[in-house]
């Protein structure tokens, strides 16, 4: 047959009428797959009008603790003037007698929520194509089409105003498996156990800004924090971007403080054969991991969210961790002065982490001032911005007196800023020579020593001067 008299398929809207049919008449005869299914579905996951508005007005009577029938369903919509619409009482009762048993909303609901995605993604599909025909920016482009077809590929967001009987449930539901299991509440841990037990797991769409002076060790720090998740689950997605060091260098640092191994033997040369195998060890564990780094330096907002976003689509999963070195080197043009242009790239370092939904640890330098400073840095002491620390829902500085005994290895975390929790400081040894943090004892603080010393010192003199009396 010639291929010109081949029938063309048809193609047709996704959409399935009878399992909405279905799916709403199991609705309006068993409380039991009200209760299970109905938080499942939107009224975007409906085709019809019709049954949008049934939907809408059974999900507020449910909200409203109303029993879901045919009659409380019809006085609902006709109070809303949406029944007419919607074929009146009688195809709500023609819903519910078309139905014999609710045994196969779930299955329903299954089918429902596939066109609905469908719908979705052809709806998307448009507005690429429209935004392909009138954009004058490739890269614009490329970035809109991720990020339309990256909401597609999420849980469907509700709307910015939503009511709150709508969540309650969600809510207490998650606070009983908290209560049941305190370990549910945690989020992702650091593998430092003082400061996990401080803020109980970095949580996502977290933004945490960590800030020392130069020397003072914020990239192994953070690196430290990578290993140590990779290290307990080799299947967490741990992003890295680097606008300063190469890969190359950040992966020897991780080598050195998983294998214990001092940087120094490597660039000199000078391993000895146990040195040999702990590295090895260490490569097969950073080759087994889910850790990915990317070294292109002048990097705006923009381009970093558009990898994570390509990374997400690309890979089909999600993003467990990302951490950025550093904001002062990022870029956003347009802006007047280097203030507007740190605040606008804060700014967009928490979107990211909400869109994404995934904790952001994002370096940064502190101020001039603060590096002349011998005092402990404040939040004032972030370079360039402000606004760095209102976005932020952790600020933390690591920190080491100027005149401390340069074999004094302790360094303070101080934990300045905690939107959800305390603040605080925290204490770790600092093993310079493989780049690696351990917890220590907060006694072991140069400030807190002295502090004991001279409690020590006025309890002695106290003591001898009641002797001498």
């Amino acid at each position: 047959m010639p291929a010109e008299n081949k029938k063309k398929k048809i193609r047709t809207y996704p959409a399935n009428v009878e399992a909405e049919k279905s799916v709403l008449g199991a609705f309006l005869i068993d409380r039991r797959a009200v209760n299970e299914e109905l938080n499942r579905l939107t009224e975007d996951d409906f085709s019809q009008p019709a049954h949008k508005s049934i939907f809408v007005a059974m999900r507020e009577l449910y909200l409203e603790s109303h029993p879901i029938d045919s009659v409380s369903v019809a006085d609902k919509m006709r109070l809303k003037g949406t029944l007419e619409d919607a074929g009146d009482f009688p195809y709500l009762s023609a819903l519910a007698s078309s139905i014999p048993s609710a045994a196969g909303c779930k299955y329903y609901v299954d089918i429902l929520k596939r066109e609905g995605l469908l719908r979705a993604l052809l709806e998307v599909s448009k507005d690429i194509a429209e935004d392909v025909y009138t954009s004058e920016d490739g890269d614009e482009s490329l970035s809109y089409a991720q990020q339309r077809i990256l909401s597609v590929t999420q849980s469907k967001e509700r709307s910015s105003l939503v009511r709150v009987g709508e969540i309650v449930d969600e809510v207490m539901h998650k606070i009983e498996e908290q209560h049941a299991n305190p370990d549910a509440a945690k989020g992702l841990m650091t593998g430092f156990s003082n400061l996990d037990y401080v803020v109980n797991g970095l949580q996502p769409s977290d933004l945490v800004i960590l800030a020392a002076r130069p020397g003072v060790g914020k990239t192994a720090f953070a690196l430290n924090i990578a290993t140590n998740i990779a290290l307990r689950d080799e299947n967490k997605n741990i992003l890295i971007f680097s606008l300063e060091m190469a890969s190359g260098q950040l992966v020897q640092r991780m080598l050195c403080s998983i294998a214990g191994v001092e940087n120094s033997s490597i660039a000199k040369s000078k391993l000895e054969m146990e040195e040999f195998v702990s590295l090895n060890a260490a490569r097969q564990q950073l080759w087994k991991s889910h850790i990915y780094v990317d070294q292109t330096t002048l990097q705006t907002p923009g381009d970093i969210l558009a990898k994570c976003r390509r990374f997400m689509i690309e890979n089909k999963c999600e993003i467990d961790l990302i951490i950025i070195d550093y904001m002062q080197l990022m870029t956003y043009p347009g802006k007047e002065s280097r203030q507007q242009e740190v605040a606008e790239i804060s700014r967009n370092m928490k979107l990211l982490a909400k869109e994404i939904n995934t904790p952001v640890i994002v370096l940064s330098q502190m101020s001039r001032s603060a590096e002349i400073n011998k005092d402990k840095p404040q939040l004032h002491d972030l370079r360039d911005s402000g606004s760095i620390e209102q976005d932020a829902d952790i600020v933390a500085f690591l920190y080491k007196e100027k005149d401390q005994d340069p074999n004094d290895t302790i360094v303070e975390l101080l934990i300045e800023k905690f939107r959800n929790g305390q603040t605080g400081n925290l204490a770790f040894e600092w093993h310079g020579s493989n780049f690696r943090f351990v917890p220590a004892d907060r006694s072991r603080i140069p400030a807190f020593r002295r502090s004991a010393a001279r409690k020590a010192a006025a309890s002695e003199s106290s003591s001898q001067e009641g002797g001498e009396s």
